[in-house]
Parts: C-alpha cells; structure tokens; sequence
C-alpha cells in the first residue's frame, strides 16, 4: 500500500481537467551560471526560438532571465544563477532528468551533430514500446533527456 496515492480529503479527486485546479504548465525555470552560454546551447544546439518581445536584446550576460521556447509546449525561462542548482534528481540510486525533450529530427542526426559540437550525451537507448532517446548535459550540468517519440 505504501505506492498507493491515499486521498485523505473528503472530497473527491477531479476526474475531468474542467474541475482540476492547474490548466497547464505555464512556464519552466532553469538554472544557469552563464546566460550566453546557456543561450547558445539551448537555441543554437537544440533548436528553441527566442521570442523578441519578451527578451531584452541581444542576449548579454547581464540578461538575468531569457523566454525560450520549443517548436510546441511550455516556454522556458532561463534564469541566472550565482548557486549551483541543477535540474536532477536520484531516482532508484541513478541520476534522472527533469526536462524531457520531444525532438523532431532524426535521432542519429541529432546525438552525431551535438556530438560532434563537443556536447556531453550519453549512447541511444532504444527503450521498444517507448521509443529511442538519450541523455545530455547543458553547459552547467542540467540532466536532459532527447526523446524521440513513441515508434509507429
């Protein structure tokens, strides 16, 4: 019982998303030490946009926070950091990502190219039913996975 959810409330738990307190992620946080490095990473190896209307520009190091954004999904917010937070956590005695990124380019295109670019990642898993992805490391140590979606 002890991975069982137990609802110690008196009333019960929303079973439509119309009754559910959250609508949706708006926003995720993600600490770097370096905003231009971060940047360079985020945009120029793994492909997000910057929207200008929320971003000072040019992106300098003295830009504190950063609105990027995936193809579809959640925007993220780069945030400087003078800490040493990361996005990880241990799960079953191994490191584990917080962000999950669905990728649209062939996946063996992608881990050559990030690489090839000196980018730390880790070899393809190919997981059958949940699809192929591998991990990679942000230039400040963020645990990401690049999944390439469920097969066919």
């Amino acid at each position: 019982m002890g991975d069982q959810v137990i609802n110690k409330h008196k009333k019960l738990l929303p079973s439509v998303k119309e009754e559910a307190t959250v609508k949706s992620v708006a926003c995720i946080e993600v600490a770097v030490t370096n905003m231009q490095r971060a940047v360079d990473f985020y945009v120029f190896q793994l492909g997000f946009y910057l929207n200008t209307t929320k971003n000072r520009l040019p992106i300098e190091t003295d830009n504190t926070e950063v609105f990027i954004y995936p193809a579809s999904g959640v925007e993220i917010m780069l945030v400087q950091t003078d800490g040493e937070e990361r996005l990880a956590f241990n799960h079953k005695g191994r490191p584990n990502h917080v962000l999950l990124l669905e990728i649209s380019e062939d996946i063996e295109k992608c881990h050559r190219r990030l690489v090839e670019a000196g980018i730390r990642t880790s070899p393809i898993k190919d997981s059958g039913g949940c699809g192929k992805s591998f991990d990679v490391f942000d230039p400040d140590g963020n645990f990401i996975k690049l999944w390439f979606g469920y097969p066919n």
